[in-house]
């Protein structure tokens, strides 16, 4: 099994608001891996769950850890690593 990570820097204004959380579930739930979520220097929650994401308080400035392990890891992190990056797509 791959495991992969990688620690992105929250660029949106609001943070992982609502939305926000929302679209990385929906986009998490696509792959078969297990993706978890960290905020960097607080708690480690399931990336497929939108309750949990939104527990972590990333706010604008705030780095989060994504960890995905499982055969298409490297697929799910890119996706979502890109995701984060760009905002979230403005949601």
């Amino acid at each position: 099994m791959n495991q992969l990570s990688q620690v992105i820097k929250i660029t949106h204004d609001s943070g992982l608001h609502a939305r926000a959380s929302t679209e990385f579930v929906r986009l998490a739930q696509r792959f078969e891996a297990e993706i978890t979520v960290t905020r960097v220097g607080g708690s480690t929650v399931d990336g497929k769950s939108t309750i949990a994401i939104m527990t972590l308080g990333a706010q604008l400035g705030d780095e989060i850890k994504i960890q995905t392990n499982g055969s298409d890891a490297a697929e799910a992190l890119e996706a979502l690593s890109n995701l984060v990056r760009h905002d979230f797509h403005g949601v």
